[in-house]
């Protein structure tokens, strides 16, 4: 028996940590590392533009802008020109994004956001909305998604398209909102 108990002694003693004797130190040596690379950034080429439209005094409406490029008119909402002419100007939200090649970001920015305008005849007109805002990445073309891919150059494009609604009998007016998005490493 009291071997057994010599055994369990010894193996408790063999666990615990050896304790330096006062005035005894003891060192470590361990490293610190960083990796820098490129910052990301993104540069506006050209504004998501409705274009000019009129409005029905009895019907409401809206102007769709796809992120690919192109309108849709629906309701009391229709181009100025005919056949989308010059006076138009439909374009999507347009951004260029670069950093550090090969490495993926994720694009982040508002659903819907509300436009400010100025009536011809001076004054402030009524709010209108703009939502539906959707986005288009080259390097994902075809697909629905914010996450996004450096190219072997550091760069990407981005695409944003949205609906502007406009109410029935909108007065004539000039209208800009803020659209404002932020690319992440992700």
């Amino acid at each position: 028996m009291r071997g057994g108990l010599f055994t369990v002694i010894a193996c408790m003693a063999g666990a615990s940590p050896a304790l330096a004797a006062p005035g005894q130190s003891a060192s470590a040596l361990g490293q610190a590392e960083a990796v820098i690379i490129a910052p990301i950034m993104a540069v506006s080429i050209n504004d998501l533009d409705f274009g000019s439209l009129t409005s029905s005094p009895s019907a409401s409406g809206a102007v769709t802008v796809a992120a690919e490029g192109g309108a849709n008119y629906t309701g009391g909402a229709s181009p100025a020109c005919a056949g989308g002419g010059s006076c138009a100007g439909i374009t999507p939200a347009r951004f260029r994004v670069s950093g550090e090649a090969g490495r993926s970001y994720t694009v982040s920015g508002p659903l819907a956001i509300t436009a400010t305008g100025t009536l011809m005849a001076g004054g402030a007109a009524p709010a209108l909305a703009i939502d539906a805002l959707t986005v288009h990445l080259d390097s994902h073309a075809g697909a629905i998604t914010r996450i996004g891919q450096l190219d072997d150059k550091g760069e990407d494009r981005i695409a944003i398209g949205g609906r502007l609604t406009v109410p029935a009998g909108t007065a004539a007016a000039h209208y800009r909102a803020t659209l404002t998005i932020m690319v992440t490493y992700s």
